[in-house]
């Protein structure tokens, strides 16, 4: 088969790549369970992360996480993670976007190596949304988390 030939629709529908399966495999390799470096104090360590939402969250905290978010769809609230585990490359990225107030809107960032999202712990919920915040205000402890910067109320720790 030539190299064109793959790229044919009746061919991804021949070996079962529809659109959806594709969404399937992106969502499937995005949510699988992978090493990365996390960060402490400014010292290296390996954790696993997993996606959810299509962020990276650690594994420990994702498990909570999934077991506060499904608490809180029954109660009719949709919790998402917006931001997640941070590699040393993401956080360089937004220290210097805070220090040269030069994109990502001058957001305060941690130094790299020393932000709680690269401790594997922290994530960024979509809290702005009304029910979303006052539910979690209301029921996150229950399940370890807690809103560590008062400033940023989208800001979470998982702290068992």
């Amino acid at each position: 088969m030539t190299r064109s030939t793959w790229t044919t629709p009746a061919t991804f529908a021949a070996v079962g790549l529809t659109s959806y399966g594709l969404y399937r495999l992106a969502h499937w390799w995005g949510a699988r369970e992978r090493k990365a470096i996390g960060y402490v104090r400014g010292n290296a360590f390996e954790i696993s992360v997993v996606g959810i939402d299509g962020k990276p969250v650690e594994l420990a905290t994702a498990r909570a996480f999934r077991t506060m978010q499904e608490a809180a769809a029954r109660e009719g609230v949709r919790i998402k993670v917006v931001s997640g585990f941070r590699t040393m490359a993401e956080q360089e990225h937004l220290y210097n976007c805070y220090v040269n107030c030069s994109c990502n809107n001058c957001n305060l960032a941690a130094r790299p190596g020393h932000s709680a999202h690269q401790s594997g712990h922290a994530l960024d919920l979509n809290a702005r949304d009304p029910a979303v915040g006052a539910w979690l205000r209301a029921h996150a402890g229950a399940f370890g988390f807690i809103n560590t910067i008062a400033s940023e109320p989208w800001h979470w720790e998982y702290w068992p």
